[in-house]
């Protein structure tokens, strides 16, 4: 793997999502972690930055409180999805990860959480299998939407050293696969 062009993949997707959505510097050098998705052209569609669960709204912690109550907060994160501003807030509930994103003024807009395997249909397993030839499965998410639908499953999995996220629908089709890639970005002060 050249991991210099990673690097310059990841700086160039950070720019290019920086210039889109409005972020500045003062959000990434703030962040713990910055995660960037991006499309097989080096496109930038969507970057997190980790965030701590103080430093979101009280609105969204409220909201949170209210969905999942119960435990202390394990992670945050702002982000932006199609230039919308939303907060994630995770949790352990019940042994399992609970992440709910929402707007700054605390309205649910989606949810991943963690299940055990017994609760994926086994169409959702095997084609998450498939697209990862010899991983682990490592975490199965049902992904929920603003109503608390479930519209589809993320698995995380391991292979080789590598680490995947698969995306399936409730029916068993694939949506994508993504390769995380750990990568340096350097952020001017």
């Amino acid at each position: 793997m050249n991991w210099k062009l990673v690097a310059v993949l990841v700086a160039a997707g950070l720019t290019a999502c920086t210039t889109a959505s409005g972020w500045n510097n003062d959000d990434a050098l703030g962040a713990g972690m910055i995660e960037i998705q991006m499309t097989p052209q080096g496109r930038a569609t969507e970057i997190e930055f980790h965030v701590a669960p103080d430093e979101v709204p009280a609105a969204v912690r409220n909201a949170m409180n209210t969905l999942h109550p119960g435990g202390r907060f394990t992670g945050a994160e702002k982000e932006t999805e199609n230039g919308v501003l939303y907060y994630e807030l995770t949790r352990e509930v019940g042994g399992m990860e609970v992440e709910a994103m929402f707007t700054p003024e605390g309205m649910l807009h989606s949810e991943e959480i963690e299940v055990p395997a017994s609760k994926v249909p086994a169409a959702v397993q095997q084609v998450a299998r498939d697209a990862v030839a010899g991983g682990n499965v490592t975490k199965w998410e049902e992904i929920r939407d603003s109503k608390r639908d479930l519209v589809e499953y993320h698995v995380k999995m391991a292979s080789g050293g590598k680490k995947w996220k698969v995306a399936i629908t409730t029916g068993g089709s694939l949506i994508a696969v993504y390769r995380e890639i750990p990568a340096e970005i350097e952020v001017k002060r």
